[in-house]
């Protein structure tokens, strides 16, 4: 039924006073489902098909609904699951008034609404399933409310990931792995495990890998053109296959775009540094049966010098804590309906992204005397056009195809008492995927359809190394090889509801199996079969547990077999705490480093259990608590897990060699190919050799991770126009690592360098139609600083972020349709707690937990057409 806006209010007081309301069918039969077979339209006239084949009234606002179209509905669904369906959640909600669906807009400026046609969630690929692991949906509306401006600031707002490791907020190298980024790339990295053991794909397949740890760099998607991002924090590679070991996220892009938007922010932190600017545009257009959007964005920021930070001030003023960087990057996607039983959707990706970063490595003399000056380009590109069929019976079916090529070079000059070694690393990732899939009703239960979905594939990826230094006009070539790996794949899914609508009984309202399974052939590597068992169990219809059981895999990254044998030699000063007696004065400690062809595929094993709470009697309530559990087989990782104290460490006695022989060490230099890396400030002297350290990659190490995630959100209507939302996660994480068989455990959480124990993130948003105001509260643990005699606590860091912003009216003239936005982001300027260093051209702080940016202010304006 369409109607005014005020009509459709006054509908909704009446049908409240009304003993029979707008009831037109008893209550039992408007739970019946019903088998839909509706494409992508108008969405005014998806809701009035759904309103006359189900018998349901259905009530919205002519213009809450002129101009969108929906989604494609397709299955079998009670009236309110197709109707949720069709308009995917974004600037519409319904509510149920008195028996009847009420489609209406939130109190905020219209989005539009993207029409992809199969209708999935990440964790499962049967369409319109209730998939067993736990799902966190993040928004692009709600990360711009939060004043958050692009992907990469994900990385330090969801509780479930660690900011280690390949994250550009990571300051120096060494010992906070500051020198895994390479190219200022940002990867997700959930329960610490690593970003090559978090899968993320894009719309559901894969893109071409970062650099060379594996990961993909989700900074280069433009904030404008996402829709939202869905995240699993649950092994999942018998549904997705090799790295899915700490979790999938699922970045969902656009589908199409009516109209034009323009948007210009920029910001800089208050104590100095760190200019931000940034300047995106997305637009796009719908006709009957398609649409396309594209959206390009600039953005570039200058860095933070050691000199900008009190805490930092002894270091070289040259000492960047930040990358200064300078990114370019451009999203294209859209669908097109060929005939009522096919259609075509295609995404593009495109980015060029320069950073420079400077390492000083004296406090005293400049950078280009003692230093590192790096200056990474990135450069990529995916494109993965998809056909969709549709053959009939409730069936659909996809064949997809993904190509794509992540070039990272990373120039560097090296400074050694003023003499320059000029080096170049070329990383060159190429990916090609081939996928068919299908899925589909297989046979009616009283509970519902029995659904399967099939699929397998051809996956190449390539990684070309050309690796090479300079030095007095002598160039030595370290690596020049292309190395590539090929899978064939095949994977099935099958979904049995056992009790649904029409059959439920006291204490089952709801209950469903689900198992999938996944075999993956790597030529030359290894072969792994993966299953997952799901349960999806609701006791009452306020209440729904979900119980998840799977293996996972990660075969090794072609970087982790094929890395240079490297032979370092370093002060013995840096190592602490001192063996007995100590190191002599001049002595020095050989480090051997390096990958291993011989590794095999991580294997793991994960279970996960959760109880979702939606009270009916506090409607707008979703409470969620869930415990997991990883066991975490073969790890590839140096036995040795942390150098600096190896040589009192029991845990590294087998990797630790005291008084080597000088044929000892001449047999180890001779095996590296790039001989030995002097970094001790002296002659290398073979009698001064005190201690060799080997610290190559090996698999075997063994993980144990569980913890506990919770979740709450809460919505509710305040007046007509008005809105209040209270969201809430945190993650208590307890991991611990063997680094070796008959070696004791170690903590690998709540530890200086590693994720803390607990963290946490709420919100609370309120918005009408012209405003919006946002206040987020991020809190991390404190660690234990365990490296010397003396362990020593380091603080809790806490932020509080503020964002607001006024929408003004639409109609006519040049300020209409203008969001303006004032964002304060750690708005009592936390600073991060000092720690001790070995080495005093060290940053002293656990950049991998605590942010060096303090209190940084934004402002944006954005415009719409």
């Amino acid at each position: 039924m369409t109607i005014s806006r005020k009509a459709l209010c006054a509908a909704l007081l009446a049908a409240a006073a009304s003993p029979a309301g707008l009831l037109i069918l008893p209550a039992r039969a408007q739970q019946a489902p019903f088998a839909f077979d509706l494409p992508a339209q108008e969405l005014a006239m998806t809701l009035r098909t759904l309103a006359r084949k189900g018998g349901r009234e259905i009530l919205f606002a002519d213009e809450d609904v002129r101009g969108r179209r929906s989604r494609a509905v397709r299955g079998s669904f009670t009236v309110e699951q197709a109707v949720r369906l069709a308009i995917d959640g974004g600037a519409l909600i319904v509510e149920e008034q008195a028996g009847a669906l009420v489609v209406r807009g939130r109190p905020q400026v219209a989005e539009d609404i993207t029409a992809d046609t199969a209708i999935t969630v990440t964790g499962t690929r049967i369409r319109g399933a209730t998939g067993p692991s736990p799902v966190i949906v993040l928004t692009r509306r709600t990360l711009e409310e939060q004043g958050l401006p692009d992907l990469a600031s994900i990385s330090r707002t969801l509780p479930q990931n660690y900011t280690g490791g390949q994250n550009p907020g990571v300051a120096g190298g060494g010992e906070q792995g500051g020198y895994n980024n390479v190219n200022n790339a940002t990867t997700l990295n959930l329960r610490g495990l690593g970003s090559d053991a978090t899968l993320t794909l894009i719309n559901g397949h894969r893109l071409p890998y970062d650099a060379v740890n594996q990961g993909v760099d989700i900074s280069i998607i433009p904030l404008a053109a996402l829709d939202r991002i869905e995240v699993i924090t649950d092994g999942a590679s018998a549904l997705y296959g090799s790295d899915a070991v700490g979790g999938v996220a699922n970045i969902i892009l656009r589908r199409d775009y009516e109209g034009l938007q323009a948007s210009a922010r920029v910001g800089a932190s208050t104590e100095g540094g760190n200019v931000q600017q940034q300047y995106s545009g997305v637009g796009g257009a719908r006709w009957a049966d398609g649409g396309f959007m594209a959206a390009l964005d600039y953005s570039k920021a200058t860095p933070i010098y050691a000199e900008d930070r009190r805490y930092t001030r002894r270091l070289n003023a040259a000492q960047m804590l930040t990358t200064g960087s300078r990114q370019v990057s451009g999203v294209l996607t859209g669908h097109q309906e060929l005939a009522s039983w096919a259609s075509f959707e295609f995404d593009a990706q495109v980015a060029d992204r320069r950073s420079r970063k400077t390492n000083a490595f004296s406090l005293t003399e400049p950078v280009t005397f003692y230093g590192q000056v790096g200056l990474p380009v990135v450069r990529s590109w995916a494109v993965t056009p998809s056909l969709h069929l549709r053959p009939g019976a409730g069936w659909e079916a996809t064949l997809e195809m993904t190509d794509g090529v992540s070039s990272t070079v990373a120039n560097s000059r090296r400074y050694t008492n003023g003499n320059l070694l000029v080096g170049r690393s070329a990383y060159d990732n190429h990916l090609t995927n081939f996928e068919a899939s299908a899925e589909g009703p297989l046979v009616h239960l009283p509970g519902g359809d029995v659904r399967l979905a099939l699929g397998g594939g051809y996956r190449r990826f390539q990684l070309d190394f050309d690796v090479r230094t300079t030095s007095a006009g002598v160039t030595r070539v370290t690596r020049d090889a292309v190395e590539h790996r090929q899978s064939l794949f095949g994977y099935g899914e099958l979904s049995v509801p056992l009790v649904g609508e029409d059959n439920r009984l006291p204490l089952v309202e709801a209950l469903r199996l689900s198992a999938a399974g996944r075999y993956e052939s790597y030529k030359g590597i290894d072969a792994v079969a993966t299953p997952k068992l799901g349960l999806v169990y609701a006791p009452h219809q306020d209440i729904t547990l979900r119980y998840s059981w799977g293996r996972s895999f990660k075969i090794p990254t072609l970087q982790q077999v094929n890395q240079v044998r490297e032979v370092i030699l370093f002060p013995g000063y840096f190592f602490a705490p001192q063996p007995t007696p100590p190191l002599a004065p001049g002595e020095t400690v050989m480090l051997i480093g390096g990958g291993n062809p011989d590794l095999r595929a991580e294997r793991a094993a994960s279970t996960t259990l959760s109880v979702e709470l939606k009270p009916r009697f506090l409607e707008g309530l979703r409470v969620e608590v869930s415990w997991y559990e990883i066991d975490y087989r073969g790890r590839i990782a140096s036995p040795v897990s942390d150098l600096l104290s190896a040589l009192t460490n029991p845990a590294a006695t087998d990797f630790v060699l005291f008084s080597p022989s000088p044929g000892q060490l001449e047999a180890t230099i001779a095996g590296a190919p790039m001989g030995l890396s002097n970094q001790s400030g002296q002659p290398y002297d073979p009698a001064q050799v005190a201690v060799v350290i080997d610290a190559s990659l090996r698999n075997t190490a063994l993980e144990h991770i569980r913890g506990v995630d919770f979740a709450i959100d809460y919505g509710t209507q305040l007046g007509e126009d008005s809105r209040l939302t209270i969201a809430g996660s945190a993650t208590y994480l307890d991991a611990e690592r063997q680094s070796a068989a008959n070696l004791p455990y170690e903590g690998r959480s709540g530890l200086i360098f590693t994720p803390p124990k607990f963290r946490a993130r709420g919100s609370v948003n309120w918005e009408t139609a012209a405003v919006q105001l946002s206040a987020s509260l991020n809190y991390l643990d404190d660690t234990l600083d365990d490296r010397f005699t003396e362990t020593e606590r380091i603080g809790s860091f806490t932020t509080l972020d503020l964002s607001g912003s006024f929408q003004t009216d639409k109609g006519k003239g040049l300020l209409r349709d203008l969001e303006l936005r004032l964002s304060v982001q750690n708005l009592l300027d936390e600073q991060p707690d000092l720690i001790r260093t070995s080495d005093p051209t060290s940053v002293p702080f656990d950049s991998t937990n605590q942010s060096a940016i303090g209190r940084f202010v934004s402002f944006s304006v954005t415009k719409q057409w």
